[in-house]
């Protein structure tokens, strides 16, 4: 198994917009995820600003680093029913790198309960469908799973899953489950930390009935220090996650 990305999520405006671009660049496969909802994400306030302070530095200094943001409440609702971006966070959906390439590739939707059962699936099949250049991620559970059925099974878009074992409750499994559908990318999180993910990644290595290339995780509250991203455990986890692949190289 190899990983596609070593996913850090939720730094936020506290944290200095150079260390996240140098923790991005420790390993071709970090990426930093930003939560993005209009409580704190909406223009004006603090995470915006600092969020448009960081995307400006990278377009400008031409850095080489993996963006996704995680979209939620009721601008993941918005998209899950409408099949449109919300005005607030187009300016960063457009943005490009200097080749014209995305500059944020990957958008996660973390669909809420009443959410899933008022998804368009159609609507949100055409968004993703005319966006192919970049990547739309489904947290995968019990309440989302007809989605990813319906997307699946349906119609001819590509997409990802997250498949979070612990359901959201920050907790790493016992044994951890093969990806769901053939040639559809599969991220895996749920308790993930520094001092486990080697341990995890055997586990979620040991679950792939055959050998991956499009599989990822995401780490998120372990990586936190009194509640705040602390950037020297993002960095031990991307670096002891880096460790694992040099060790099972093949």
């Amino acid at each position: 198994m190899n990983l596609k990305y070593i996913t850090c999520s939720d730094p936020r405006e506290f944290n200095d917009i150079h260390d996240i671009v140098n923790l991005a660049k420790i390993s071709p496969r970090a990426e930093i995820a930003i939560q993005a909802h209009p409580s704190k994400m909406s223009p004006g306030m603090p995470r915006n600003e600092w969020f448009r302070e960081l995307v400006q530095y990278v377009i400008r200094d031409k850095h080489d680093i993996n963006l996704a943001v995680h979209v939620n409440r009721e601008w993941c609702d918005e998209i899950c029913r409408t099949g449109k971006f919300p005005t607030e966070l187009r300016e960063f959906f457009d943005l490009c790198q200097c080749d014209l390439k995305p500059l944020i590739k990957r958008w996660q939707l973390n669909i809420p309960v009443d959410t899933a059962k008022n998804t368009n699936v159609f609507a949100l099949a055409c968004l993703i469908g005319n966006n192919v250049d970049r990547n739309f991620i489904l947290q995968y559970n019990a309440n989302t799973k007809h989605i990813a059925d319906q997307l699946f099974y349906h119609t001819p878009v590509m997409f990802s899953l997250l498949y979070d074992a612990s359901g959201g409750r920050g907790i790493s499994p016992n044994s951890w489950q093969d990806a769901l559908f053939p040639k559809i990318p599969q991220g895996y999180s749920g308790g993930l930390s520094p001092e486990n993910v080697k341990a995890n990644l055997s586990k979620i290595s040991a679950a792939q009935e055959y050998p991956r290339d499009d599989i990822w995780i995401d780490a998120e509250g372990k990586l936190k220090t009194d509640d705040k991203f602390d950037i020297n455990r993002a960095r031990q986890y991307i670096l002891n996650a880096e460790n694992w692949l040099i060790q099972h190289q093949h």
